[in-house]
């Protein structure tokens, strides 16, 4: 791959980052990292010692389970074994990918639980409202401050539930294409395969829901 498409890649990426929340950008795919060791992996001066030791070090510490490839046949017919290789930079995707698992599902879950109780604040706040007579309010009933305060603090969760939403959507296309870079760099063909699997991970099986949440509690914040 040219540098300058290189560079635009990199580009692409802190560009669609750039707005997040620092937390979230922190939990996303270390781009610059991965693609690194791209070049440590295709590097003449790195042994095959040093590599077998880096992988056995990955795989015996707090890794999940590893997504394993296949020896990849060279273009004349005769074996090409980048198993090793291919299996040291899956097992760092591995790595990310359960990282970012943890992170959003974690996160989901904490917005749910708040968004749940704005509800019930709001529900609260609306029925003392109710009580007040209506000599109270000589221009006609407004917003309380007290549901004007509710209101906004929801708005506020309802912009990091989407954040989060993105945050999902972006770390797909990220890991799809620092498998595309590795794939064309190494003369491998895993991006379709691992995409699969991503496609099973929880920070993508749950935007659906993540959505669903995301549009009520806009309509509660209204």
């Amino acid at each position: 791959m040219a540098r300058t498409e290189e560079w635009l890649d990199m580009k692409w990426f802190h560009e669609a980052i750039k707005d997040m929340p620092s937390l979230y950008k922190e939990q996303c795919l270390p781009f610059l990292f991965l693609r690194k060791q791209i070049d440590r992996f295709l590097d003449p001066r790195v042994g095959l010692t040093d590599q077998i030791a880096s992988f056995l070090k990955l795989e015996a510490g707090e890794s999940p389970t590893l997504y394993c490839f296949p020896a990849q046949p060279s273009d004349d017919g005769t074996p090409k074994d980048l198993s090793l290789e291919v299996n040291q930079f899956t097992s760092l995707l591995n790595l990310e990918v359960a990282r970012m698992n943890n992170f959003l599902v974690s996160t989901h879950r904490s917005q749910a639980r708040a968004a749940n109780h704005y509800m019930l604040m709001r529900q609260e706040a609306e029925r003392r409202q109710k009580l007040i007579k209506p000599a109270a309010f000589p221009h006609g009933r407004v917003r309380s401050e007290e549901l004007e305060e509710i209101r906004l603090a929801t708005y506020r969760l309802f912009t990091y539930m989407y954040q989060l939403i993105i945050f999902s959507k972006i770390n797909y296309k990220a890991i799809e294409t620092i498998l595309q870079e590795h794939d064309q760099r190494t003369g491998s063909e895993i991006t379709s395969t691992y995409m699969e699997y991503v496609k099973t991970q929880d920070f993508v099986t749950l935007r659906e829901a993540m959505i669903t949440e995301t549009e009520l509690c806009l309509i509660l914040a209204l």
